[in-house]
């Protein structure tokens, strides 16, 4: 088992303390979010609160996650950086593909893609992108970003994209993860073609069931031998030895623990108080196993 601790909506200036505490105390990596702004109003419902709306406010911080990665990894040595979960289709896919290529290439190979199609319409319009073919768009934008990360001239003829061959460097020495976040089908097997699938805010009880369903669309995609292929997960709540015993059960390979304002409440938090919860899961889950 991996375990992840989110830096979603952590004060800026804490985030270099925060990344060399969670290297010391035994934590894969790191998982950040990912939004462009925050409208005044979001007519768009958010899809993991009861009534639909955000948890934060305008203040909340969202730095780049890409740049973010770039700048904890000069910090830091093993600590592993993953967006959960990046937008690929609120933005065109060279800049994109240049954003991942630079970050991986300063921090040795220590970033991974989470990605997601979005449920934020109102970004979606900001930016001039088709929300209702989001799904289709990111498909083929995964496929393009392969191609540029993988180095050398690449071209495209699809869709979206449809370019002569270009080179574009620097680019990483090794492969990017790509792990997909959702809960519909369709999310389900996008996951199945790549390689993981990321699950938040769930319980235990919730859990077997898409399992299940992704054990299905891996069946589909051809991908169920793959014995390198995650499920990360982050439960509503700070788990128990017990419960996370559970989810290897499950084939939950990397766990990610929710942050600071899910788990505790809190909007904002000192440095000290973050490094004690982290020393605490630290000591009654990673180093029990």
């Amino acid at each position: 088992m991996r375990f992840w601790h989110s830096i979603a909506f952590a004060e800026t200036e804490q985030l270099v303390d925060i990344s060399i505490a969670a290297e010391e105390l035994g934590f894969t990596g790191l998982t950040t979010a990912d939004h462009l702004v925050t409208p005044q109003t979001i007519e768009a419902p958010y899809p993991y609160s009861e009534d639909g709306s955000i948890w934060w406010d305008p203040n909340t911080d969202f730095p780049d996650v890409w740049m973010a990665a770039a700048v904890l990894a000069q910090h830091t040595a093993t600590l592993r950086f993953m967006p959960m979960v990046y937008i690929p289709p609120l933005r065109e896919v060279f800049s994109v593909a240049k954003l991942i290529s630079t970050a991986a290439v300063f921090s040795d190979n220590r970033v991974e893609l989470g990605a997601g199609v979005g449920w934020m319409k109102d970004e979606f319009l900001l930016t001039g992108q088709d929300f209702h073919r989001r799904g289709r768009h990111t498909d083929e934008m995964l496929e393009v970003l392969r191609k540029f990360l993988g180095g050398g001239m690449v071209s495209h003829s699809g869709k979206f994209y449809d370019f002569p061959p270009v080179q574009m460097e620097p680019v990483p020495t090794e492969p990017v993860p790509v792990l997909i976040g959702g809960v519909s089908k369709p999310a389900l097997r996008r996951a199945a073609r790549w390689d993981g699938w990321l699950g938040i805010n769930f319980e235990i009880d919730e859990l077997e069931e898409k399992v299940g369903q992704l054990s299905a669309a891996r069946q589909e995609a051809g991908t169920a031998d793959r014995d390198d292929f995650r499920i990360m997960i982050a439960l509503g709540h700070t788990p128990t030895l017990g419960e996370i015993e559970r989810l290897i059960e499950l084939g939950v390979t990397d766990y990610n623990v929710v942050p600071w304002l899910f788990s505790h409440g809190l909007p904002t938090s000192s440095i000290d108080f973050k490094r004690d919860t982290m020393a605490a899961f630290a000591d009654s889950v990673i180093s029990r196993l």
